[in-house]
């Protein structure tokens, strides 16, 4: 089920559960104000019937006592002449008292019983409906018991009073048509019915696009969800609202940014692999391919000895070549998965040392090293940055003419004036007083004027098997991985390379390394 159904329905149970309830409150105490008003009426009417049967009662013991005077003026005598009248005249007196009291004072709907002694002697009511004994119970003289009773599909409220007649009961039941209350409750009822269906249809189709809108970002977000999922990782959410389902949607920009970064670094580490393999098996296969030739050539022919030293030469140089590029290889695999140990070093003693690894090399091209160094105390791996540096004279020399000059300084240098910037050197963060030193570095550069490089070989002069000049590289002995063995060891020692090159006029390789 989807969220906007849940939030529909939700709010449709609680508006009912709410509405039904303050509903029942309303309805139940209109219903008991018309239940009471009606009881008052009937308590009126038997009070009214009451009054009226005594009065006639009155009447007639006056009457009696009247006319059974004589001449004897005992007063014993004629009391109890009076009370012998009364009590005899009572029980065929009352249906006249009750049909006169009837013709008087009965309403539309009422009616009344009159029970003397426990026995009924007078109604006007047709039905002559059986009196509960309920009504009789604990009834005194001065209070009322009263009852609801249903009788033929009408309520009527029964109410009884009591008299003492010659020591004998006299009852006055009076019964009131009570439907009046019931009939407006059922019509209550049945509006309120009406209007609960009228509300939730009305509750139902508002919420419907509230909610609708409500969950539209969700919509978006799944959508996106479900693209990023087929692999469009380019894909956003729009969500512009500032609650938290928009504070949801940038986060979750944000995620599906990282997950592209992280997926074009997965794309990019692939390619990376592909090429590096395509790449070895094609730097291995040429000279393994001159080595298979040249052996072939001398185990089926008979060659001249010079020709069989050339050959010979050939098989040494390419098997020297894939000597130095395992041993390369080895080193970058090394490198790429441990850490190094750095000990404190004199800069000035670590390039005379270069300069003399790689000074026979150069007097074979007839190439000349000019060096300006200025001597500090930097912490470094001695062996590693010594190869590095070897690395890159070597390709000073491989671009550089016969008898040209290569230059080799090394001083320190404002981090600031050295066109590179802070987030790339990683030499400290502020220019505090604290992180002055920071702000300071090493620069050792290597210049040769050779055959130069453009830009775009120069930013890919890093990449394992990359050769700006392959036949020029392969005849020189490269195998394309000296600078790629270059930016790891400058990477673990927290240092920057930067090239600076133009065809034709030679390349500048700076390194800074923090001090």
């Amino acid at each position: 089920m989807k969220f906007r159904y849940k939030v529909l329905f939700t709010n449709l149970i609680l508006l009912s559960l709410g509405l039904g309830l303050v509903g029942y409150l309303m309805i139940h105490k209109n219903f008991e104000l018309a239940k009471q008003t009606q009881l008052k009426n009937a308590i009126v009417q038997n009070n009214l019937v009451q009054s009226s049967v005594e009065y006639e009662l009155l009447q007639l013991l006056n009457s009696v006592s009247d006319n059974s005077e004589t001449s004897n003026n005992n007063t014993d005598n004629n009391n109890a002449e009076k009370s012998s009248i009364s009590a005899s005249s009572i029980v065929a007196q009352l249906p006249q008292i009750g049909s006169r009291v009837s013709s008087s004072v009965r309403s539309r709907d009422s009616f009344f019983y009159i029970y003397f002694d426990g026995e009924k002697v007078y109604t006007d009511d047709k039905s002559d409906a059986r009196i509960s004994d309920t009504l009789f119970k604990n009834l005194t003289t001065g209070n009322k018991n009263y009852m609801i009773k249903e009788e033929s599909q009408k309520h009527y409220i029964y109410v009884t009073s009591q008299s003492v007649i010659d020591e004998k009961n006299l009852w006055i039941v009076s019964k009131c048509d009570a439907s009046e209350a019931y009939t407006l409750l059922d019509e209550q009822i049945n509006y309120f019915r009406l209007i609960i269906i009228v509300i939730l249809i009305a509750e139902s189709a508002a919420m419907y696009f509230i909610s609708r809108y409500m969950t539209k970002p969700l919509e978006k977000l799944n959508h996106v969800s479900e693209e990023i999922a087929q692999g469009d990782y380019a894909t956003r959410v729009n969500v512009k609202s500032h609650d938290e389902i928009g504070l949801l949607a940038q986060k979750f920009n944000i995620m599906a940014q990282a997950v592209s970064d992280h997926v074009d670094e997965l794309n990019d580490m692939v390619h990376r692999r592909e090429q590096f393999v395509a790449d070895f098996t094609h730097e291995i296969k040429t000279p393994m391919t001159s080595i298979i030739g040249y052996a072939d050539t001398m185990r089926s022919l008979e060659l001249p000895r010079e020709e069989q030293m050339m050959a010979l030469g050939y098989i040494f140089s390419e098997g020297k070549r894939l000597e130095s590029m395992s041993q390369k290889l080895f080193e970058l695999i090394y490198l790429r998965r441990h850490d190094i140990e750095k000990a404190r070093v004199h800069m000035a003693d670590l390039c005379a040392e270069v300069v003399k690894v790689v000074e026979p090399a150069y007097e074979n091209r007839h190439l000349t090293i000019e060096t300006e160094i200025e001597d500090t105390v930097l912490t470094v791996n001695r062996e590693l940055l010594v190869t590095a540096l070897v690395n890159m004279m070597d390709n000073a020399r491989k671009a550089s003419e016969e008898g040209q000059q290569v230059e080799v300084t090394g001083k320190f240098v404002d981090n600031r004036d050295c066109n590179i910037s802070k987030d790339k050197t990683d030499i400290g963060e502020a220019e505090s007083a604290d992180d002055r030193k920071c702000m300071r570095a090493y620069e050792i550069c290597i210049i040769d004027h050779g055959i130069g490089m453009t830009k775009e070989q120069a930013e890919r002069i890093c990449d394992e098997f990359y050769m700006a000049d392959k036949s020029r590289a392969r005849k020189e002995g490269g195998a394309g991985i000296g600078m790629s063995l270059v930016a790891i060891i400058l990477e673990h020692h927290n240092a920057v390379l930067s090239v600076e090159s133009e065809p034709g006029c030679g390349t500048t390789m700076r390194i800074l390394l923090p001090w």
